[in-house]
C-alpha cells in the first residue's frame, strides 16, 4: 500500500473513531445540554428510565442545596431505582424526592397530566379599576402557557389611564397571586417602578439583575416589554397575604426600599426564590430553584416567608395613601 493510501486510511479510521465518540457523547449528554440550551430535553433514542432519571439529576445538580449531603444521598437513590424500574412512572416519586433535595420545596417534578392540567387552566385576569382617586391594579399568577403581551399590556395601559385621567395613588393588589411568569408582572407594573435594578438573584455563582428600562423588563421570567412611559413620583401601596407566592413575591420585592411604596397584609407563602423550568419529550417538567432573591434593601429570601412593612389589609392601604399622601 503506497504511503498516501496509509495516510487517508488512517484519517478515515480516525474519523470514524470520532464520529463514534461524538455519537456516545451526544446519547449520554444529549438530553442534558440540549434542555440547558433550548428548555426541553431532546433524546436520541428512547428515554428510557434510566436515561430519563439520569437528566433530571443531571439538571438537578443546578440547584441551590445541589452540593448538600441530602441531594447526594437522594440521587443515590434515584439512580438505583431506575435501574430496576420498567417505566418512568415507577421513578418519579424518588426522582421528585432528589429534586427537592438539590432545589428546597419550590422545586419539583411535574408529571404531565400535571403539566397538562396547569395548561389547560384558566387564569384570573389582571385588571386596573378606579377606587376614587386610586388607581387599582389586580395582579394575579400568570402561567408561561397564558398570553403573558396581553396581560402586561392591561396592566400598563390601565396604569397609564389612570394617570393621565389624575389619579393620584396606586394599590398594587397581589393577594393570592401564587406565581408564575415574573416579566409580564414587572413589565405590566413598569410605569410605577424606576429604571435600573429591581431585584437580583442569587446564587453560588453570583448573582443576576432584574432591570426595568422604560417600560421593558430583562432578566426575571420573560423579557416583556409595553409602552406608556413612567408615571413618576406616585405613592404606591403593595398588598399581599399569606397565598402570594414565588414570582407573586419577587414582585412585592421590586417595591421594597422604595421610598414612595409601603406593602400591607401578612406574611407571604416563602417561595421567594427563581426558578428554572425544563420539559421533557413525555410531557413531565422539571422545576427547579437555582437562586434567592435578593430586594435593593439588601435582604435575601428564600423559603421563609417575607412580612409586609405594616400588618393590615386593604383599609391600612387607603389610610397610608390618605394620610401620608393626600390621596383618597
Amino acid at each position: 500500500m503506497s504511503t498516501a493510501k496509509k495516510v487517508l486510511t488512517t484519517i478515515a479510521a480516525v474519523f470514524g473513531v470520532l464520529l463514534i465518540a461524538a455519537g456516545a457523547a451526544a446519547y449520554v449528554y444529549g438530553p442534558t445540554m440540549t434542555a440547558m440550551f433550548t428548555g426541553t430535553a431532546k433524546f436520541m433514542g428512547t428515554d428510557t428510565p434510566k436515561r430519563y432519571a439520569a437528566t433530571v439529576l443531571d439538571l438537578a445538580e443546578q440547584g441551590i442545596y445541589a452540593d448538600s449531603p441530602e441531594f447526594a444521598e437522594a440521587s443515590d437513590k434515584a439512580r438505583e431505582a431506575a435501574k430496576q424500574a420498567d417505566s418512568l412512572d415507577e421513578i418519579r416519586p424518588a426522582l421528585n424526592d432528589a429534586v427537592q433535595a438539590a432545589g428546597g420545596k419550590h422545586s419539583k417534578l411535574i408529571d404531565p397530566n400535571v403539566e397538562q392540567e396547569y395548561a389547560e387552566m384558566e387564569s384570573t385576569r389582571a385588571a386596573v379599576e378606579r377606587n376614587g382617586n386610586v388607581a387599582w391594579a389586580t395582579v394575579p399568577g400568570v402561567s408561561r402557557h397564558d398570553d403573558i403581551q396581553s396581560y402586561a399590556d392591561t396592566l400598563t395601559s390601565g396604569l397609564v389611564q389612570a394617570r393621565d385621567n389624575g389619579a393620584c395613588g396606586v394599590v398594587v393588589d397581589l393577594r393570592g397571586n401564587d406565581g408564575g411568569d415574573m416579566g409580564p408582572m414587572v413589565a405590566g407594573l413598569s410605569p410605577v417602578l424606576p429604571d435600573g435594578t429591581v431585584l437580583e438573584f442569587v446564587s453560588a455563582g453570583g448573582s443576576s439583575p432584574v432591570t426595568v428600562s422604560g417600560n421593558a423588563v430583562s432578566g426575571g421570567g420573560s423579557p416583556v416589554e409595553t409602552s406608556g412611559g413612567k408615571w413618576d413620583g406616585v405613592p404606591v401601596a403593595v398588598l399581599v397575604d399569606d397565598l402570594t407566592a414565588s414570582s407573586g413575591e419577587a414582585t412585592m420585592l421590586a417595591f421594597r426600599g422604595l421610598d414612595q411604596s409601603r406593602s400591607f397584609g401578612t406574611p407571604t407563602a416563602g417561595y421567594a426564590s427563581a426558578n428554572t423550568v425544563y420539559d421533557f419529550p413525555d410531557g413531565s417538567s422539571l422545576m427547579l430553584t437555582i437562586a434567592k432573591d435578593k430586594a435593593r434593601t439588601g435582604e435575601t429570601f428564600a423559603e421563609d416567608p417575607i412580612e409586609p412593612d405594616v400588618q393590615g389589609g386593604q383599609e391600612q392601604a387607603l389610610q397610608w395613601l390618605r394620610d401620608e399622601h393626600n390621596c383618597s
